[in-house]
């Protein structure tokens, strides 16, 4: 951890007063504890330091901007401003660095850091060239473990921006069946038109076990029922996992506001970021992730639920005609301006209920036979100031029409919120 702290503090070279004054009462700090050679005195003061280092970046803009800037700790400043549960995992040391890279026709890929855990990991990487990487904006990542497509959900940002020789990010991977580092030895593919950059790493920190606390509780909001299984608890995320009563005469899309209240009635976990959403076990059943607190101990947590979005069953769908390229069915609740449907292909322009829901409109679609067809892309952007645009696209090969293409996300709410205190006993 010491080593850490002070390749961090190093790197923190900034005309920026506030956090040269930071750093240099750090590094005094540092050099007392250095002299008294305490052990315990200096793991306090270091985590003291550090704690310094993230309040700076979290409560203070102007430090925060600063050290975005510094090469190597944008991606970190921009975990730790989003999810409040980053900032343990540093000062535990939890993260682990890398450094591992690769080079192909002047561009450079670097894996920096990584952070995992049972439900998945974040993947801190970079890219620079010499020449402007826009040339390589359609760049595609993939993640690989033992040779294989990691077995889990993957999403990552990459640069549309003017002039860009260096660009950090970071890779979500999230797991709803928890990932398996039997084997850690993992690879990072990034796929430019001109060839794909192969970073293979491997992990060597232990893995934190998930803290699991079984609940099997039922809960209803306006007569819609569903049931807590469990609450898994890992250092990135939480998992809660809900299983829908198939009986219910509405589709619940997705729970949009969970949180976890500790003792003092103050928010331990909320919805974080990056993927925030569900992975599904099987159609009745819903992982929710929200950030994590995971190093810190409660003495109880409550499970706080609202904004459920719910559709009626029925009316949960849009059916067309690929081949004759027309609707065949479009549910009321949905005020369509006007509906574009090609080969493999639809647009669907409509009044939004919510300018500012963003969120996948529709995903999931089966063929008349039942077959599902394998989703390519989806896009959501504003026509104007009442109206959305939604597109998405199949790989279509061999199906038999109407298809029925379903809502992922929409801003229906069922009226009510449910809470359960959590059993601490795992």
């Amino acid at each position: 951890m010491d080593d850490k702290l002070k390749e961090y503090l190093n790197k923190l070279n900034t005309p920026n007063e506030a956090l040269g004054a930071a750093r240099a009462q750090a590094i005094m700090k540092k050099r007392a504890d250095q002299k008294r050679r305490n052990y315990w005195t200096a793991t306090i003061i270091s985590a003291a330091v550090i704690c310094l280092f993230i309040l700076s970046i979290r409560f203070s803009p102007t430090i925060a901007y600063a050290v975005s800037k510094v090469p190597g700790l944008e991606t970190i400043v921009e975990l730790i401003s989003h999810n409040k549960g980053i900032e343990d995992v540093l000062e535990q040391g939890y993260n682990e660095e890398i450094y591992a890279s690769a080079e192909l026709n002047g561009v450079k890929a670097v894996i920096e850091e990584v952070i995992a855990d049972e439900t998945g990991m974040f993947i801190m990487y970079r890219l620079s060239s010499e020449q402007d990487l826009n040339d390589y904006k359609n760049v595609n990542l993939e993640v690989f473990q033992n040779g294989e497509p990691v077995k889990a959900g993957v999403s990552y940002s990459t640069f549309i921006d003017e002039e860009t020789y260096e660009f950090a990010s970071k890779i979500e991977v999230v797991s709803a069946e928890g990932m398996d580092y039997s084997n850690p030895n993992f690879e990072v593919q990034f796929i430019l038109k001109e060839g794909t950059i192969h970073v293979p790493f491997e992990l060597k920190n232990e893995i934190k076990k998930t803290k699991v606390y079984a609940v099997n509780e039922q809960l209803e909001i306006e007569g819609q029922r569903f049931t807590v299984k469990e609450v898994r608890i890992s250092p990135i995320r939480v998992g809660i996992e809900i299983a829908i009563d198939p009986n219910n005469d509405k589709r619940i899309l997705s729970f949009n506001s969970i949180e976890l209240l500790d003792e003092n009635n103050e928010i331990w976990s909320k919805v974080s970021s990056g993927i925030t959403g569900m992975g599904a076990t099987d159609e009745n059943v819903m992982t929710h992730y929200l950030q994590s607190n995971y190093f810190r101990e409660p003495k109880s947590l409550t499970l706080k639920i609202s904004e459920v979005e719910a559709l009626p069953k029925g009316q949960d769908y849009m059916e067309v005609d690929f081949e004759k390229q027309e609707v065949i069915f479009a549910p009321d609740f949905i005020d369509l301006s006007k509906v574009e449907v090609y080969p493999k292909q639809l647009r669907v322009q409509y009044k939004a209920a919510n300018m500012k829901h963003y969120r996948q409109l529709l995903s999931n679609a089966i063929d008349a036979t039942g077959r599902e067809l394998s989703e390519r892309t989806s896009s959501i952007s504003e026509m104007d100031e009442k109206h959305h645009e939604f597109t998405i696209s199949y790989d279509i090969e061999k199906y038999t029409n109407p298809v029925k293409i379903y809502f992922y996300s929409y801003p229906s709410y069922l009226d009510g919120t449910a809470e359960i205190k959590i059993p601490m006993q795992n």
